[in-house]
């Protein structure tokens, strides 16, 4: 219980900083609403040509950027850890008694509660441009993008904390984003790809859940991807936050 109440007093801190400058909050969707007005259009000439597996763009664009919002959320953390590195703050949590592991999750829960406040914002968005999805689904769905969060947050976080500098920390989330956003299918089903690139994006998580996401959204639950993504997801998101905490435990003692 101890645990638990520190990571929730951790995780409000959080939303109490981001409350102050709520615009941040806002920016996630901005990528995505830029690809919905600008690329989906585009789409329309494959659809037209019988390349894709559906005549509704939406509801094959807007499930794969989905787990794109939640992906970066994480990913791009890293950056207000070093900031609070570079502040103190993290130097002041250490001196209290809270768990590693705790202030840790404060800022992966808030994280993920941003992601999927961005998702649901974005959902929203779309719904005026024709967007229509099976309800079950998206609940099913936004477990899926909670889970991908906690592994990217944890990840992000701990990198930040080991690099120390936005210098040393942008290379590396950035070098990661692009290949994950190309191989994940997002933007064009891998249906369309050659098969070495089909073989490289097995290799990449969020391809699953980018599938899984545009099962669910359509309320094909019998869909492989769905287990593939979870049984993926599940025991990467338990290694990543033990290794995250590993981490902040040996930096913040």
């Amino acid at each position: 219980m101890k645990v638990l109440r520190e990571v929730g007093l951790l995780t409000f801190r959080c939303i109490q900083a981001c409350l102050r400058n709520p615009v941040f909050l806002f920016m996630g969707v901005g990528t995505p609403l830029i690809y919905l007005a600008l690329f989906t259009p585009l789409l329309g000439t494959l659809v037209s040509r019988g390349s894709l597996e559906t005549d509704h763009i939406l509801t094959l664009f807007v499930p794969g950027m989905l787990p794109i919002i939640a992906f970066s959320t994480g990913l791009f953390t890293g950056f207000g850890i070093i900031d609070e590195l570079r502040a103190g703050v993290i130097e002041r949590l250490r001196v209290t008694p809270s768990s590693r592991f705790a202030i840790l999750s404060g800022h992966v829960f808030f994280d993920t509660c941003s992601a999927l406040f961005q998702s649901l914002l974005f959902v929203l968005i779309a719904l005026p441009f024709g967007f229509r999805a099976n309800i079950l689904g998206l609940g099913v769905l936004f477990i899926l993008l909670a889970l991908l969060t906690l592994i990217t947050s944890s990840f992000g976080n701990a990198i930040g904390v080991i690099m120390k500098s936005e210098d040393r920390y942008a290379p590396i989330v950035h070098g990661i984003n692009l290949p994950i956003l190309l191989l994940s299918g997002t933007l064009l089903p891998m249906s369309l790809a050659p098969l070495w690139l089909k073989t490289i994006a097995h290799f990449n998580p969020v391809f699953y859940v980018v599938n899984a996401s545009r099962a669910l959204a359509v309320g094909d639950f019998g869909a492989v991807s769905i287990v593939y993504a979870f049984l993926i997801l599940i025991p990467f998101a338990v290694l990543t936050m033990y290794w995250a905490t590993g981490v902040f435990r040996k930096a913040v003692t």
